[in-house]
């Protein structure tokens, strides 16, 4: 299975897939590259982005994208 195949199935059943999530669960490094081609190749496919913020394990401010597949 490829690494478009896994996330977009991930994508079909939690709607939602964050880059650490990919990287823990599927070993993927690069989320934003898969769901550029996955976009590519499905372009009835609607994924938005969104951010998130909270702490990384020091304590300190960060922020994240959230990519979630809308339902057509």
């Amino acid at each position: 299975m490829s690494q478009h195949a896994r996330i977009l199935a991930h994508l079909k059943i939690y709607k939602t897939i964050t880059n650490k999530q990919a990287h823990d669960i599927y070993g993927i490094r690069h989320l934003p590259a898969v769901i550029r081609d996955i976009k590519k190749h499905n372009p009835d496919l609607v994924i938005t982005t969104r951010n998130d913020k909270g702490e990384n394990r020091f304590k300190e401010k960060c922020w994240w994208k959230i990519y979630e597949l809308q339902e057509a």
